[in-house]
């Protein structure tokens, strides 16, 4: 087996799209085999130029223009062929359509654009193409490199004389320097997941999503609650006694949540699904998944969630189904020359690309006698490109030195004397212009009409046959104003009827039928009496802050679980009941 023929996850690979199209650029995701033995693909689709809208070429333009050099500015069609754009979309194919490997990269400005053209089935990208919204975005996987982006760093300066104030360019959480032992900040760390366990315990929100006690427990374990206990440490000065009497401030435990606790089920449900599908691109998942969070708050669940059994299950299930795919696939070269012509059966043909005379076989370009040959036919399928090895889609201007060919005749239609007398026949002829216009699908006597044509011809004088063929001149019409200025009245005030009235100036109606129903505003004033409810008190003397950060979190998930009863009188209804009932939902039941 051919190594060029082994094909992997990761090649670029040219893909067949019809018999006289060209080739589309592939990435292979995926190998997959089908139920009936044949080799299926997963791949990511990349765009040519001429795929795109034509508004679009506009903005490629402009965000090429940064990266021509001075070679890259002689073949500027050569450097558009070898353009894609990243659709960020995937389709499945069988590996049958593969027609061969390239090699696609994301161009950097670094490079030069004259390299990719230098070199075989070599690709290049900078955009990526939104086919949904009609949109061109650059693509984030770019490394910034070069002189632009790199920070300046000042020469150095003296200790003596350095001014600057520490507080104001960063913010000391913790320092060794203190009179507490190891021993006292672990007994000190245990004592604040004890708290933060028991205040799990009491909090409303908290049982319902970890209801035994040795979730509490693990939540209580995790980094945040160790990062507030050293916290407390800090601010109080690395007093034990003060920084214990900070846990239970107020009465209430102190309680600190991480984002794995905040979520909802439906939220984790949505960040899986969005992880299996755009990966770690946290803004690609903030904007189609979950909007309502941020980014800084999705960067710090994805960290957590990966210290989870969760993470450690899909990862396993993924390794499985790993295992069971297939890792490369053999495709054989496609030697097949569909819709060509061999050489020797045409005679006196001549290439519109390169203009040779001698081929091994011919290719029509869609009009007769418009061949190409079999190398310029291979150009034109990888790169799409109407010259040799895609120099320049423009052939009409093309010219290789030391190659003469024939020069194109021009074609001109000319009408003949009764061409021109037919489209002047009168009304009654079998010729009428205006109601062919309208019915264009009507058959019309040939034969008559020229008939009709040779009796007019005679009949007219010649004087007269040239005054019909004149071309009538285009006259002007009058506009509206100008009629009227030309009746008398020029009077260019604004009625009184035609000024619009104000509206609280209109005449309102004696009964309205439908009147607004105003607001019914809510008393915001509590009951009287304190709650006897310890969680309720608890969650309400702590509010919606945690860690001294307002918590805005998404409404929950409300289901409908029916009983028993429900369900045993559901099902003793007929199902002729049961269509009308859900015909009309509204009306009684009896």
């Amino acid at each position: 087996m051919a190594v060029n023929n082994m094909y992997r996850v990761g090649d670029y690979v040219y893909v067949d799209q019809g018999p006289t199209e060209p080739y589309g650029v592939r990435r292979i995701d995926e190998l997959q085999k089908s139920s009936n033995g044949n080799v299926e693909m997963e791949v990511m689709i990349y765009y040519r130029r001429i795929d795109l809208p034509a508004e679009m070429l506009t903005v490629a333009d402009e965000n090429l223009a940064e990266y021509w050099d001075e070679m890259s500015k002689k073949y500027p069609a050569q450097v558009h062929e070898r353009e894609l754009f990243l659709a960020k979309r995937t389709e499945k194919i069988s590996a049958s359509q593969i027609r061969g490997k390239c090699t696609v990269c994301l161009l950097h400005k670094a490079e030069s654009l004259f390299s990719y053209i230098k070199m075989e089935d070599a690709f290049y990208y900078t955009l990526v193409y939104d086919s949904t919204n009609k949109t061109l975005f650059e693509d984030r996987g770019e490394i910034k490199i070069g002189s632009s982006y790199q920070a300046e760093v000042p020469a150095g300066t003296n200790p003596g004389k350095d001014d600057r104030k520490f507080e104001d360019l960063e913010e000391l959480v913790w320092s060794r320097n203190n009179d507490l032992s190891d021993k006292q900040i672990d007994q000190f760390l245990v004592l604040a997941r004890g708290v933060g366990t028991f205040a799990r315990a009491v909090d409303e929100a908290s049982t319902l999503k970890q209801p035994s006690l040795h979730m509490s427990a693990a939540a209580a374990s995790r980094d945040i609650t160790l990062f507030n206990a050293m916290g407390l440490l800090h601010e109080s000065n690395y007093n034990f006694a003060q920084a214990a009497l900070s846990l239970v401030k107020d009465g209430c435990p102190r309680l600190s949540t991480d984002q794995m606790e905040e979520w909802t089920t439906a939220e984790a449900a949505l960040f899986e699904e969005a992880m299996d599908k755009h990966g770690k691109a946290f803004n690609d998942i903030w904007t189609d998944y979950l909007p309502w969070k941020t980014v800084k708050n999705i960067v710090d669940y994805y960290y957590t969630w990966k210290t989870t059994d969760r993470y450690v299950q899909q990862k396993r299930l993924k390794a499985a189904e790993h295992e069971t795919k297939l890792k490369q696939v053999y495709v054989p070269d496609y030697t097949k020359h569909d819709g060509a012509i061999p050489g020797h059966m045409v005679q006196g043909a001549m290439c519109i690309c390169c203009r040779t005379t001698q081929s091994a076989s011919w290719y029509e370009m869609g009009m007769i006698n418009c061949r190409i040959c079999c190398t310029c036919w291979n150009a034109y399928r990888k790169y799409s490109a109407m010259t040799p090895g895609g120099m320049n889609k423009d052939i009409s201007g093309f010219k290789i030195p030391g190659l003469k060919g024939k020069k194109a005749t021009t074609l001109i239609l000319t009408p003949t004397l009764l061409s021109c007398i037919a489209k002047k026949l009168p009304k009654g002829a079998y010729l009428n212009m205006r109601k062919l216009g309208r019915k264009p699908f009507r058959a019309v006597d040939q034969d008559k009409v020229r008939e009709e044509c040779c009796r007019l011809g005679t009949q007219l004088p010649p004087e007269k046959l040239k005054l019909i063929l004149v071309k009538r001149k285009y006259t002007s019409k009058h506009s509206l104003a100008e009629v009227t200025v030309n009746c008398g009245f020029k009077d260019k005030s604004r009625p009184t009827w035609l000024i619009p009235m104000p509206k609280d100036k209109l005449p309102q109606p004696s009964r309205e039928a439908f009147p607004r129903q105003k607001p019914v505003q809510k008393s915001s004033t509590p009951k009287a009496g304190p709650s006897s409810n310890r969680i309720k008190v608890a969650a309400a003397a702590r509010g919606s802050v945690r860690n001294g950060i307002e918590v805005k979190s998404a409404p929950d998930d409300i289901f409908f679980k029916a009983t028993k009863a429900m369900i045993a009188s559901r099902n003793a209804l007929s199902s002729k009941i049961i269509k009308k009932l859900a015909r009309k939902p509204t009306k009684a039941f009896r």
